[in-house]
């Protein structure tokens, strides 16, 4: 199992416009030994479900997003820059946090855009 950004176009003409297409975050084991216990101990309130699961809607994508934010300023204090996963995590943080920059809200507003994150 992993974590992965999961976009979905449901509403696309024919196959080949539909550009669904997954992005992959972390594999579920260095999300449960490295990103959750830095999550749970910072107390955010969406990242915890990350694992099992997050539907955007153009409400939570911002907060999502400042949470992820949150989570990469915070990560050195936990983990140093020698440790084995740091450069893995954290630029795996920085590569979700520009995809969901790049999202426009209208597409999930409209339901154009179905963006899973799990």
């Amino acid at each position: 199992m992993s974590v992965a950004l999961m976009f979905d176009y449901p509403n696309a003409d024919s196959p080949e416009e539909d550009d669904g297409r997954l992005s992959p975050v972390s594999t579920e084991e260095i999300f449960l030994s490295y990103w959750l216990p830095v999550i749970e101990k910072e107390g955010y309130a969406w990242l915890p479900i990350m694992n099992v699961g997050i539907d955007f809607d153009p409400e939570n994508l911002p907060e999502v997003l400042d949470e992820l934010r949150q989570l990469q300023s915070a990560f050195p204090r936990y983990y140093t820059p020698d440790h084995e996963y740091y450069e893995y995590i954290t630029r795996r943080i920085t590569n979700l946090i520009v995809e969901l920059e790049a999202i426009n809200p209208d597409e999930l507003t409209s339901g154009k855009l179905k963006l899973f994150l799990g």
